[in-house]
């Protein structure tokens, strides 16, 4: 069986997809955050930690929350030196991602209204995958700049009953 490379897991092309086109940001988290669970738990020092943090600023920036995206985006790029040697950065125009994400922390660090940059994808293969994938686009601003408020948690909090209950039980 031939290993498929790291960037062209559903997940990934998923992220891509939506940060380039959809800008859901906070899908660009859960997607990854679900996509690192499953090659690296608990592994911070990770490159998908990196974009993970990398959407949660942008998330953060276009709600108005300059601190968290400031923050965010400071770890995010820390992360991002960490680990760009990773695979993850093989197929995406790494310089000019880090470059993108130096000019966004400026514009947060002086307050500016949020502006969306793009992930340039350098490999063909992977670039036909991202454009290929169908997804819903979500034209409601309001619903992709406050959906963690939103966003229907019933999983979430019974997921968190059962971690509750399973710890009483011991």
């Amino acid at each position: 069986m031939i290993a498929l490379h790291p960037t062209f897991h559903t997940s990934f092309v998923s992220f891509l997809k939506h940060f380039n086109e959809t800008f859901d940001y906070f899908e660009c988290h859960e997607l990854l955050e679900d996509y690192w669970k499953e090659v690296s738990p608990r592994h911070k020092k990770h490159a998908l930690t990196a974009l993970i943090l990398l959407a949660t600023s942008m998330y953060h920036w276009r709600r108005g929350n300059f601190s968290g995206a400031i923050k965010t985006m400071k770890t995010s790029l820390k992360r991002m030196d960490e680990t760009k040697n990773s695979p993850f950065f093989e197929n995406i125009n790494y310089q000019k991602l880090t470059e993108n994400m130096n000019l966004a922390l400026e514009l947060m660090t002086s307050s500016q209204d949020f502006q969306t940059f793009y992930i340039e994808v350098t490999n063909p293969t992977l670039q036909t995958l991202v454009n290929n994938l169908d997804l819903e686009m979500n034209d409601d601003l309001h619903f992709l700049i406050h959906k963690h408020m939103l966003r229907d948690r019933s999983e979430i909090l019974e997921e968190r009953d059962r971690e509750k209950k399973k710890r009483d039980d011991l």
